[in-house]
């Protein structure tokens, strides 16, 4: 019943599903900066005292400890996502912002959570759950998130994760797709940091990564809103790529772009 709650109140902040203002979720985020920040650190806190615990533990407790670090980061991001730069300093993060990029949060809780993949049960649902609040931060965010590195360190790392081989599960395409999607758009709005998200080889020999595009090839296929959504995507991240000559030599040497283009053609 808790998860079934906190999945409906994730959910009511997804596209087309947006809180009306004045609803009671808005209440934490309504408080005047100062209260927001105390209160961000409070979550923060509660998060640290489970997280510097010896790892994930199928022993009794175990999963009480994964039901307060995902309660506790939801309303982090929820307040996350409505800071915003103080006036004074315009061009810098603004609080709780600031406060999470020197905590490495994001990052931090994410390694934490992706150690329960270890015991097998629920990864689909976390992850399905993951990428959601990570949509919700990147779509709603008042400041340009992905300006800073362990944004998008943490962003890539769920994106990895989500490579791992889970059973089919259409919450978990469409959370990726639309976190995609969502990140494209951003990009679209600062191109110049679309070649942050190229990853170097793993090792020797390798090809480089760019995550957003081999994460979004698997789905242009599909059929009705979830393909429709990968294809305008995948379309926005190759015109994006024409300002990057390291992306684009990418695509043209490490992808299978060619022959996707030429199976759109045709219909």
């Amino acid at each position: 019943m808790e998860r079934m709650n906190w999945l409906s109140r994730l959910a009511s902040r997804a596209p087309g599903h947006r809180v009306p203002q004045g609803a009671s979720l808005q209440t934490p985020v309504m408080a005047d900066p100062e209260t927001c920040l105390m209160v961000f650190k409070n979550h923060w806190s509660q998060v640290v005292r489970i997280l510097e615990r010896q790892g994930p533990r199928a022993a009794p407790g175990g999963a009480d400890d994964l039901s307060a670090v995902r309660n506790h980061t939801y309303q982090m991001l929820t307040l996350l996502a409505e800071d915003r730069a103080v006036p004074s300093a315009p061009s810098a993060p603004g609080p709780l912002l600031e406060f999470a990029l020197r905590e490495d949060l994001l990052t931090r809780v994410l390694a934490w959570q992706l150690q329960w993949d270890e015991l097998g049960d629920g990864v689909e649902e976390r992850r399905a759950e993951q990428l959601k609040l990570f949509e919700m931060l990147v779509s709603e965010a008042r400041q340009p998130l992905l300006r800073h590195g362990p944004v998008r360190e943490a962003l890539l790392i769920l994106l990895d994760a989500c490579g791992r081989p889970v059973p089919s599960n259409p919450a978990l395409d469409e959370g990726l797709v639309l976190l995609l999607s969502q990140l494209c758009v951003c990009l679209a709005r600062e191109p110049s940091l679309l070649e942050f998200f190229l990853q170097p080889p793993p090792e020797p020999g390798a090809a480089p990564r760019l995550l957003l595009f081999s994460r979004l090839v698997p789905f242009v296929h599909r059929e009705g809103t979830l393909g429709q959504q990968a294809r305008d995507s995948l379309l926005l991240l190759m015109a994006l790529s024409a300002g990057s000559p390291t992306v684009g030599r990418y695509i043209a040497d490490h992808s299978y772009f060619c022959p996707v283009s030429t199976s759109w053609d045709g219909g």
